[in-house]
């Protein structure tokens, strides 16, 4: 194989590896930006901690608490919109 085949072939393997990279990010960025559950999910859990926070430089230790159940319910959220838009997609097959 010549070296204009190999750069070809590297190519054809890293634009397949892109697109699916970017079909991914896009489903991501669905679910997050578009998703009226999300966006609920959200609304409901700064209503129900708005009154937690000061504007100040420093954070406090009260934080730590609320930021782990942003994050689970985040993830889980997430998680459940990928696997109904992806069924079967592994982060492993990603090579970014």
């Amino acid at each position: 194989m010549d070296a204009v085949e190999e750069g070809s072939s590297a190519l054809s393997f890293s634009s397949a590896s892109d697109a699916e990279f970017d079909a991914v990010v896009g489903y991501l960025e669905d679910i997050i930006i578009v998703d009226d559950e999300f966006q609920i999910l959200q609304r409901h859990f700064m209503d129900k901690y708005c009154q937690e926070f000061e504007d100040t430089e420093e954070n406090k230790l009260t934080y730590t608490p609320i930021f782990n159940e942003y994050m689970s319910l985040v993830e889980k959220c997430v998680e459940e919109q990928r696997l109904e838009r992806i069924p079967g997609f592994n982060t492993n097959n990603l090579r970014h």
